[in-house]
Protein backbone atom coordinates (compact mmCIF):
# COMPACT_ATOMS: atom_id res chain seq x y z
CA UNK A 1 0.00 0.00 0.00
CA UNK A 2 1.23 3.12 -0.81
CA UNK A 3 0.78 6.12 1.34
CA UNK A 4 -0.40 9.02 -0.21
CA UNK A 5 -0.46 12.74 1.72
CA UNK A 6 -0.05 16.21 0.47
CA UNK A 7 3.27 15.92 -0.46
CA UNK A 8 2.98 12.69 -2.53
CA UNK A 9 0.00 13.25 -3.90
CA UNK A 10 0.37 15.54 -6.86
CA UNK A 11 2.73 12.78 -7.82
CA UNK A 12 0.62 9.65 -7.47
CA UNK A 13 -2.17 11.32 -9.31
CA UNK A 14 0.01 12.26 -12.39
CA UNK A 15 1.81 8.48 -12.09
CA UNK A 16 -2.03 7.07 -12.36
CA UNK A 17 -2.95 9.05 -14.83
CA UNK A 18 -5.53 11.05 -13.53
CA UNK A 19 -3.86 14.39 -13.70
CA UNK A 20 -2.02 15.47 -17.36
CA UNK A 21 1.47 16.70 -17.73
CA UNK A 22 0.32 20.37 -18.13
CA UNK A 23 -2.53 20.10 -15.50
CA UNK A 24 -1.89 22.30 -12.42
CA UNK A 25 -2.59 21.59 -9.01
CA UNK A 26 -2.67 22.43 -5.46
CA UNK A 27 -3.03 19.89 -2.48
CA UNK A 28 -3.85 20.75 0.58
CA UNK A 29 -5.24 18.04 3.88
CA UNK A 30 -8.44 18.52 5.29
CA UNK A 31 -8.94 18.52 9.02
CA UNK A 32 -10.90 16.95 11.33
CA UNK A 33 -10.71 13.38 10.42
CA UNK A 34 -9.25 10.75 12.77
CA UNK A 35 -9.27 7.84 11.13
CA UNK A 36 -8.15 8.38 7.06
CA UNK A 37 -5.88 10.36 5.37
CA UNK A 38 -8.13 13.41 3.07
CA UNK A 39 -7.25 15.37 0.47
CA UNK A 40 -8.33 18.52 -1.30
CA UNK A 41 -7.43 18.50 -5.02
CA UNK A 42 -7.72 21.97 -6.51
CA UNK A 43 -7.03 21.18 -10.17
CA UNK A 44 -7.35 24.80 -12.72
CA UNK A 45 -5.66 26.87 -14.87
CA UNK A 46 -5.99 30.20 -13.09
CA UNK A 47 -9.23 30.99 -14.71
CA UNK A 48 -10.87 28.32 -14.50
CA UNK A 49 -10.61 25.25 -11.17
CA UNK A 50 -12.77 21.98 -10.15
CA UNK A 51 -11.91 20.17 -7.10
CA UNK A 52 -12.29 16.82 -5.94
CA UNK A 53 -11.63 14.81 -2.52
CA UNK A 54 -8.74 11.67 -2.17
CA UNK A 55 -9.54 9.71 1.17
CA UNK A 56 -6.98 6.95 2.22
CA UNK A 57 -7.99 4.55 5.12
CA UNK A 58 -5.05 4.60 7.71
CA UNK A 59 -4.80 1.85 10.25
CA UNK A 60 -4.26 3.44 13.28
CA UNK A 61 -6.53 6.24 14.09
CA UNK A 62 -5.94 9.33 15.98
CA UNK A 63 -7.17 9.12 19.29
CA UNK A 64 -4.83 9.24 22.83
CA UNK A 65 -5.81 5.79 23.58
CA UNK A 66 -4.90 3.02 21.20
CA UNK A 67 -7.44 1.97 18.38
CA UNK A 68 -6.93 0.18 14.91
CA UNK A 69 -8.93 -1.06 12.23
CA UNK A 70 -8.83 -2.70 8.96
CA UNK A 71 -8.38 -0.39 5.61
CA UNK A 72 -10.65 -2.47 4.02
CA UNK A 73 -13.71 -0.14 5.54
CA UNK A 74 -12.66 2.39 2.53
CA UNK A 75 -14.54 -0.09 0.62
CA UNK A 76 -17.81 -0.37 2.86
CA UNK A 77 -17.52 3.15 2.65
CA UNK A 78 -17.74 3.68 -1.33
CA UNK A 79 -20.66 1.14 -1.14
CA UNK A 80 -22.57 3.23 1.65
CA UNK A 81 -22.30 6.16 -0.70
CA UNK A 82 -23.37 4.26 -3.59
CA UNK A 83 -26.34 3.09 -1.78
CA UNK A 84 -27.60 6.25 -0.25
CA UNK A 85 -27.16 8.15 -3.66
CA UNK A 86 -30.69 7.00 -4.70
CA UNK A 87 -32.44 7.72 -1.30
CA UNK A 88 -31.78 11.57 -0.95
CA UNK A 89 -31.87 14.55 -2.21
CA UNK A 90 -29.54 15.20 -5.26
CA UNK A 91 -26.43 16.54 -3.87
CA UNK A 92 -26.56 15.69 -0.16
CA UNK A 93 -24.24 12.68 -0.73
CA UNK A 94 -20.83 12.96 -2.46
CA UNK A 95 -20.22 11.13 -5.81
CA UNK A 96 -17.67 8.45 -6.35
CA UNK A 97 -15.12 9.37 -9.21
CA UNK A 98 -12.86 6.83 -8.72
CA UNK A 99 -11.46 3.70 -6.89
CA UNK A 100 -7.85 2.36 -6.50
CA UNK A 101 -8.13 -1.12 -4.68
CA UNK A 102 -4.84 -1.47 -4.58
CA UNK A 103 -3.99 1.22 -2.46
CA UNK A 104 -6.67 1.65 -0.01
CA UNK A 105 -8.11 4.94 -1.60
CA UNK A 106 -10.42 6.81 -3.31
CA UNK A 107 -11.75 10.02 -4.58
CA UNK A 108 -15.26 11.36 -4.31
CA UNK A 109 -16.94 15.02 -5.58
CA UNK A 110 -15.93 17.82 -2.83
CA UNK A 111 -18.11 20.25 -0.99
CA UNK A 112 -17.08 24.15 -2.11
CA UNK A 113 -14.61 25.51 -0.55
CA UNK A 114 -16.09 28.03 1.08
CA UNK A 115 -18.06 25.22 3.41
CA UNK A 116 -18.15 25.26 6.90
CA UNK A 117 -19.44 22.42 9.25
CA UNK A 118 -22.41 22.22 11.22
CA UNK A 119 -20.31 21.35 14.41
CA UNK A 120 -18.44 24.42 13.32
CA UNK A 121 -21.99 27.00 13.76
CA UNK A 122 -23.35 24.83 16.87
CA UNK A 123 -20.20 25.52 18.63
CA UNK A 124 -20.02 29.48 17.63
CA UNK A 125 -23.63 29.56 18.87
CA UNK A 126 -25.38 29.97 15.40
CA UNK A 127 -28.28 27.66 15.71
CA UNK A 128 -30.35 27.43 12.31
CA UNK A 129 -33.64 25.73 13.05
CA UNK A 130 -33.87 25.03 9.76
CA UNK A 131 -30.63 23.68 8.93
CA UNK A 132 -31.88 21.38 12.13
CA UNK A 133 -35.10 19.93 10.08
CA UNK A 134 -32.61 19.38 6.76
CA UNK A 135 -30.38 17.35 8.79
CA UNK A 136 -32.92 15.06 10.21
CA UNK A 137 -34.91 14.95 7.25
CA UNK A 138 -32.02 13.94 5.38
CA UNK A 139 -31.15 11.03 8.15
CA UNK A 140 -35.17 10.10 7.93
CA UNK A 141 -34.22 9.46 4.60
CA UNK A 142 -31.52 7.36 4.58
CA UNK A 143 -33.94 5.00 7.11
CA UNK A 144 -36.99 4.91 5.81
CA UNK A 145 -36.24 4.83 2.25
CA UNK A 146 -34.13 1.76 3.16
CA UNK A 147 -36.11 0.05 5.80
CA UNK A 148 -36.60 -3.61 5.45
CA UNK A 149 -34.88 -3.66 1.85
CA UNK A 150 -33.58 -7.44 1.71
CA UNK A 151 -31.19 -6.22 -0.83
CA UNK A 152 -29.34 -4.05 1.14
CA UNK A 153 -29.74 -5.93 3.53
CA UNK A 154 -27.79 -8.75 2.37
CA UNK A 155 -25.18 -6.17 1.23
CA UNK A 156 -24.15 -4.60 4.08
CA UNK A 157 -25.10 -7.68 6.92
CA UNK A 158 -21.72 -7.32 7.95
CA UNK A 159 -21.51 -5.13 11.26
CA UNK A 160 -17.63 -6.32 12.27
CA UNK A 161 -16.63 -2.76 11.18
CA UNK A 162 -19.46 -0.53 13.06
CA UNK A 163 -18.59 -2.72 16.11
CA UNK A 164 -14.79 -2.34 16.06
CA UNK A 165 -15.61 1.71 15.68
CA UNK A 166 -18.15 2.50 17.32
CA UNK A 167 -19.65 -0.50 19.90
CA UNK A 168 -16.50 -1.34 21.38
CA UNK A 169 -14.98 2.43 21.69
CA UNK A 170 -17.86 3.42 22.53
CA UNK A 171 -19.99 1.18 24.33
CA UNK A 172 -18.33 -1.53 25.65
CA UNK A 173 -14.85 0.73 26.43
CA UNK A 174 -17.40 2.69 29.49
CA UNK A 175 -18.37 -0.56 30.18
CA UNK A 176 -15.20 -1.82 31.50
CA UNK A 177 -14.77 1.40 33.44
CA UNK A 178 -17.71 1.51 35.07
CA UNK A 179 -18.85 -2.08 35.70
CA UNK A 180 -22.36 -0.81 37.45
CA UNK A 181 -23.17 -0.07 34.10
CA UNK A 182 -22.04 -3.20 32.24
CA UNK A 183 -25.04 -5.21 31.80
CA UNK A 184 -27.23 -2.40 30.86
CA UNK A 185 -24.37 -1.42 27.61
CA UNK A 186 -24.38 -5.16 27.05
CA UNK A 187 -28.00 -5.41 26.64
CA UNK A 188 -28.14 -2.23 24.64
CA UNK A 189 -25.05 -3.75 22.13
CA UNK A 190 -27.68 -7.12 22.30
CA UNK A 191 -30.39 -5.35 20.98
CA UNK A 192 -29.12 -4.01 18.02
CA UNK A 193 -28.69 -7.22 16.39
CA UNK A 194 -32.43 -8.07 17.31
CA UNK A 195 -33.70 -4.90 15.96
CA UNK A 196 -32.05 -4.66 11.79
CA UNK A 197 -34.17 -2.78 10.02
CA UNK A 198 -32.35 -0.46 8.03
CA UNK A 199 -29.64 1.09 6.17
CA UNK A 200 -27.28 2.93 9.12
CA UNK A 201 -24.73 5.80 8.88
CA UNK A 202 -23.40 5.59 12.27
CA UNK A 203 -21.44 8.49 11.81
CA UNK A 204 -24.21 11.07 11.87
CA UNK A 205 -22.73 13.95 13.52
CA UNK A 206 -22.54 18.05 12.87
CA UNK A 207 -18.97 17.63 11.98
CA UNK A 208 -19.66 15.33 8.83
CA UNK A 209 -22.34 17.79 7.65
CA UNK A 210 -20.85 20.70 5.36
CA UNK A 211 -22.83 23.23 4.91
CA UNK A 212 -22.46 25.83 2.25
CA UNK A 213 -24.91 28.47 0.34
CA UNK A 214 -27.45 26.65 -1.25
CA UNK A 215 -27.18 23.25 0.42
CA UNK A 216 -25.54 20.39 2.57
CA UNK A 217 -23.51 17.89 1.69
CA UNK A 218 -22.79 14.47 4.03
CA UNK A 219 -19.76 12.78 4.32
CA UNK A 220 -18.16 9.85 6.02
CA UNK A 221 -19.78 6.39 5.29
CA UNK A 222 -17.15 4.24 6.55
CA UNK A 223 -19.59 2.52 9.38
CA UNK A 224 -22.39 1.84 7.33
CA UNK A 225 -24.49 -0.92 7.56
CA UNK A 226 -27.79 -2.96 7.71
CA UNK A 227 -28.87 -2.36 11.81
CA UNK A 228 -30.86 -0.45 13.78
CA UNK A 229 -31.28 3.14 13.24
CA UNK A 230 -32.24 3.78 16.79
CA UNK A 231 -28.61 4.05 16.75
CA UNK A 232 -28.11 6.66 14.39
CA UNK A 233 -30.93 8.54 16.36
CA UNK A 234 -28.91 8.16 19.87
CA UNK A 235 -25.61 8.92 18.34
CA UNK A 236 -26.93 12.05 15.88
CA UNK A 237 -28.99 13.79 19.49
CA UNK A 238 -26.68 13.16 21.95
CA UNK A 239 -24.05 15.68 19.42
CA UNK A 240 -27.02 18.03 19.93
CA UNK A 241 -27.76 17.59 23.41
CA UNK A 242 -23.84 17.92 24.32
CA UNK A 243 -23.49 21.20 22.81
CA UNK A 244 -26.82 22.36 24.97
CA UNK A 245 -24.77 21.79 27.72
CA UNK A 246 -22.06 23.60 26.06
CA UNK A 247 -23.70 26.81 25.85
CA UNK A 248 -25.96 26.58 29.31
CA UNK A 249 -27.33 28.96 30.78
CA UNK A 250 -27.91 30.19 27.00
CA UNK A 251 -29.14 27.21 25.60
CA UNK A 252 -32.31 28.06 24.61
CA UNK A 253 -31.67 27.79 20.83
CA UNK A 254 -30.13 24.84 21.05
CA UNK A 255 -33.05 22.71 22.72
CA UNK A 256 -35.14 24.56 20.14
CA UNK A 257 -32.79 22.52 17.33
CA UNK A 258 -33.59 19.73 19.28
CA UNK A 259 -36.88 20.05 19.17
CA UNK A 260 -37.08 20.69 15.39
CA UNK A 261 -34.48 18.08 14.61
CA UNK A 262 -37.03 15.46 16.33
CA UNK A 263 -39.95 16.84 14.61
CA UNK A 264 -38.32 16.32 11.23
CA UNK A 265 -37.30 13.26 11.50
CA UNK A 266 -40.69 12.09 13.19
CA UNK A 267 -42.61 13.79 9.75
CA UNK A 268 -39.90 12.16 7.46
CA UNK A 269 -39.95 8.69 8.64
CA UNK A 270 -43.29 7.48 10.37
CA UNK A 271 -45.37 7.81 7.48
CA UNK A 272 -43.55 5.94 5.30
CA UNK A 273 -42.84 2.70 7.49
CA UNK A 274 -45.55 0.77 9.64
CA UNK A 275 -46.80 1.73 12.01
CA UNK A 276 -46.04 -1.06 14.64
CA UNK A 277 -41.80 -0.72 13.66
CA UNK A 278 -42.44 3.42 13.97
CA UNK A 279 -43.60 2.62 17.52
CA UNK A 280 -40.36 0.04 18.84
CA UNK A 281 -37.99 2.81 17.17
CA UNK A 282 -39.73 5.41 18.67
CA UNK A 283 -39.38 3.51 22.31
CA UNK A 284 -36.04 2.32 21.98
CA UNK A 285 -33.59 4.94 20.15
CA UNK A 286 -33.55 6.95 23.34
CA UNK A 287 -31.28 4.43 25.27
CA UNK A 288 -28.77 4.71 22.86
CA UNK A 289 -28.62 8.60 23.19
CA UNK A 290 -28.01 7.71 26.95
CA UNK A 291 -25.33 4.98 25.66
CA UNK A 292 -23.88 7.71 23.20
CA UNK A 293 -23.91 10.63 25.59
CA UNK A 294 -22.05 8.35 28.33
CA UNK A 295 -19.33 7.34 25.91
CA UNK A 296 -18.84 10.75 24.30
CA UNK A 297 -17.88 11.78 28.00
CA UNK A 298 -16.02 8.36 28.92
CA UNK A 299 -15.26 5.82 25.44
CA UNK A 300 -12.17 6.40 23.46
CA UNK A 301 -14.08 9.46 21.90
CA UNK A 302 -14.56 11.50 24.18
CA UNK A 303 -15.66 15.17 23.07
CA UNK A 304 -12.91 17.71 23.47
CA UNK A 305 -15.58 21.07 23.89
CA UNK A 306 -17.13 19.73 27.23
CA UNK A 307 -14.71 20.35 29.94
CA UNK A 308 -16.68 22.60 32.25
CA UNK A 309 -16.94 19.75 35.60
CA UNK A 310 -20.64 20.85 36.35
CA UNK A 311 -21.85 20.04 32.62
CA UNK A 312 -19.82 16.99 32.38
CA UNK A 313 -21.16 15.87 35.93
CA UNK A 314 -25.03 17.24 34.24
CA UNK A 315 -24.42 14.94 31.00
CA UNK A 316 -23.08 11.80 32.65
CA UNK A 317 -26.24 11.83 35.06
CA UNK A 318 -28.95 12.39 32.02
CA UNK A 319 -26.50 9.42 30.19
CA UNK A 320 -27.22 6.94 33.35
CA UNK A 321 -31.26 8.41 33.47
CA UNK A 322 -31.64 7.74 29.76
CA UNK A 323 -29.94 4.44 29.95
CA UNK A 324 -30.98 2.94 33.12
CA UNK A 325 -34.84 4.12 32.57
CA UNK A 326 -35.17 4.74 28.69
CA UNK A 327 -37.85 7.02 28.05
CA UNK A 328 -38.76 8.53 24.42
CA UNK A 329 -38.05 11.35 22.22
CA UNK A 330 -40.36 13.74 23.97
CA UNK A 331 -39.54 12.59 27.42
CA UNK A 332 -35.47 12.95 26.49
CA UNK A 333 -36.14 16.59 25.48
CA UNK A 334 -37.92 17.41 28.59
CA UNK A 335 -35.05 15.03 30.73
CA UNK A 336 -32.77 17.51 29.21
CA UNK A 337 -34.52 20.86 29.70
CA UNK A 338 -34.91 20.21 32.90
CA UNK A 339 -31.42 19.11 33.25
CA UNK A 340 -29.90 22.18 32.12
CA UNK A 341 -32.40 24.23 34.75
CA UNK A 342 -31.13 22.87 37.73
CA UNK A 343 -28.67 23.69 39.77
CA UNK A 344 -25.92 25.17 37.99
CA UNK A 345 -27.62 26.53 35.44
CA UNK A 346 -30.98 28.17 37.83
Amino acid sequence: MELVDASTAEGYLRRTGRLGPADQVQVERLAGGVSNEVLRVTRGDGTATSSFVLKQARPQLRVPQPWFCTVERIWRETATLAACQPLVQPGQVPRILFEDRENYLFAMTAAPRDHRTWKHDLLAGVVDLEIARQCSRLLGAIHAGSWRDARIAREFADRQLFDELRLDPYYRTVARQVPEAAQAFAQLIDSIAANCCALVHADFSPKNILLFSGGLLLVDYETGHYGDPAFDLGFFFSHLFLKAYYHAPRSASMLAAVQAGWDAYRREVEPRIPARDWGALSARWTRHLGGCLWARLEGKSQVEYLTATPQRKSARALARSLLFQPTDGPGAIQQLEASLADGWNA
